[in-house]
């Protein structure tokens, strides 16, 4: 028995033309879509991160524009005083070359000005710009002002409260005054010119001593005057520690150089003694404990103003020893306990501002010279944070405009 196979048909060339040019067309399609569709994304996400990096840019511009207010002083100057006039500051190769932003500031009022900034990103054929208008201020209502020179604060204690002076010392302006007893002894002379003295219990002038008054007044049984509160070290953001430009230890502090220059504010954790050596504070020195200085002949400490306010700050005791030195502060010298200032030799001490203590004494011989004299603002500022701005901080108001 025999079998025969059927023939297969031969397939028609035409129709294999036909399949592989659709299925080649239709690779063609897909392929040329899903680079659109990854050109697009690509497109999206250079302009998406282009925008993200103008906004950026934006708001650096206007936290600069914040801190020019705060710390450029043409330009916070001329906030306060209400002059700004389309004053402009620019930055390029923010972030990277492609970067840049332009502030411009105009005064409102004083102490209110519009700023604008304009940020600009271009890279890759993709540019984004936006356009941030605020309104910023800052409160200006005055400050309260110490008006003490000379001052001692403790209460109830047979020492606190008590001013003692020991050496010839001539105190001009303000009041001095003394929650408990004023005492003037060892045959020293303390001159007062324009000013006030003043003792919740005696004033006190021992044989052989004097209270010169010029243009001057004493007063006995005067109410008590509340010692105003500093705060060094708490967790607030007015604190001295937390304004400080710089913290030292007790031990870096101690170990600075002669000749050491230091600005804006200082704090010290712990005691802060500085022993012949010559130095230089544009501002506060702060100590979270005692302040020393020993001084001898030929050093020089001294401590000038600055619009954080200036001076030394403790939250213990304060002691100067000069002999034979010079020892200059323009600002506030300000003790939680005691402040005891020491003098021999040829000596020059002087405070322009005034001196805060639980209680103080003025004590050694009477060669060289001592002066006290009162400055309002000097005295005030390290004690009112609304004289260096501290708790009176640049605001957004109520004004906010971004344009893409």
């Amino acid at each position: 028995m025999s079998y025969h196979a059927t023939p297969t048909k031969p397939t028609q060339p035409g129709f294999v033309l036909i399949v592989v040019t659709a299925t080649i067309a239709t690779l063609l399609f897909l392929a040329g879509y899903f680079l659109e569709q990854s050109t697009s994304e690509i497109r999206i996400a250079k302009s998406e991160n282009a925008a993200t990096k103008s906004y950026y840019l934006a708001e650096a511009g206007a936290n600069e524009a914040v801190y020019k207010l705060k710390n450029d002083t043409n330009w916070r100057t001329k906030f306060l005083d209400g002059t700004l006039a389309n004053e402009t500051a620019t930055r390029s190769n923010v972030f990277d070359t492609y970067g840049s932003y332009t502030i411009s500031a105009t005064s409102v009022s004083d102490a209110l000005a519009d700023i604008t900034i304009t940020a600009n990103y271009s890279s890759g054929g993709q540019q984004a710009k936006r356009v941030i208008r605020t309104r910023l201020a800052r409160a200006t209502n005055p400050a309260s002002t110490w008006s003490q020179s000379f001052y001692a604060g403790g209460t109830g204690g047979q020492q606190n409260g008590d001013i003692t002076t020991e050496r010839n010392c001539t105190i001009n302006g303000g009041v001095l005054h003394a929650n408990q007893n004023f005492k003037v002894t060892s045959q020293s002379t303390l001159t007062v010119n324009n000013a006030t003295v003043s003792s919740s219990n005696n004033i006190v002038v021992n044989a052989g001593s004097s209270l010169v008054l010029n243009d001057s007044t004493q007063t006995e049984g005067t109410p008590a005057v509340g010692m105003p509160q500093v705060d060094f070290d708490s967790s607030s953001p007015t604190s001295l520690k937390n304004r400080a430009d710089q913290i030292y230890t007790s031990a870096a502090f101690q170990n600075l150089p002669s000749g050491t220059v230091l600005n804006g504010i200082t704090f010290v954790t712990g005691d802060a003694s500085w022993t012949n050596k010559n130095l230089t504070i544009n501002g506060i020195l702060a100590s979270s404990d005692d302040i020393h200085f020993s001084l001898n002949s030929g050093k020089t400490v001294t401590i000038s103003s600055s619009a954080s306010g200036s001076g030394i700050l403790s939250k213990d005791d304060i002691n100067i020893s000069l002999t034979g030195s010079t020892f200059s502060l323009n600002g506030l010298v300000y003790a939680s306990e005691e402040v005891e200032i020491e003098t021999s030799g040829s000596v020059s001490f002087s405070v322009t501002g005034g001196i805060v203590g639980w209680h103080v004494k003025l004590e050694g011989s009477d060669s060289g010279t001592c002066t006290i004299t009162y400055d309002d603002t000097l005295a005030s500022q390290p004690l009112d944070p609304v004289y260096n701005g501290s708790e009176s901080p640049i605001i957004e108001v109520n004004h906010w405009e971004e344009q893409y």
